[in-house]
């Protein structure tokens, strides 16, 4: 008796040589095509405008609870906080005397931020804008002690799209 006999298959897949081949296309094109596919784009640019925002408020609720102008200035991409020794009211029994006159305006004491910002490696009251953001806007803006500014200020964070941020003149609301 005679065993039936298996019928043959052909072999089905992939050659060692087709997978190489596919290989190296796949290596091409990711060497080629993958750089241009920023996938953070957009995300620096929305982080320091919300860095910039939170910077403005803090230095207007400073000045609040510290009873002191506060002077945001820009300088660059940069924008750094100070604050006046004394009082505009004159000498209260918790600060320092002021000298006579009065040196209000002079801003000489860095106000530090409440984490430094690690993009400027070294100063604590400034923020440091990412590579190819901009910033650009009111040279200096002065809050007083109510967290009123000096006037209405205006600044646009600039990179793949503008971003505005508005200081409101009145109430020293930041949007």
């Amino acid at each position: 008796m005679q065993l039936p006999s298996r019928p043959r298959h052909k072999n089905s897949g992939f050659t060692l040589i087709e997978l190489i081949v596919v290989m190296i296309i796949i290596g091409i094109l990711a060497f080629v095509v993958l750089p241009r596919f920023d996938l953070l784009k957009g995300f620096d640019e929305v982080g320091y405008r919300d860095k910039v925002k939170a910077t403005l408020e803090y230095a207007r609720k400073s000045a609040v609870a510290q009873r002191r102008n506060v002077r945001v200035a820009l300088a660059g991409n940069n924008l750094t906080l100070n604050i006046e020794t004394c009082h505009p009211e004159g000498t209260l029994i918790s600060t320092p005397p002021c000298p006579t006159p009065i040196a209000l305006g002079t801003y000489p004491r860095n106000l530090p931020l409440p984490v430094p910002d690690r993009a400027c490696a070294g100063p604590t009251n400034q923020i440091c804008a990412p590579a190819n953001v901009t910033l650009v806007g009111t040279a200096s803006l002065d809050f007083s002690p109510l967290g009123r500014p000096s006037a209405a200020g205006a600044y646009a964070v600039t990179g793949e799209s503008t971003q505005n941020i508005t200081v409101e003149a009145e109430t020293g609301y930041v949007h």
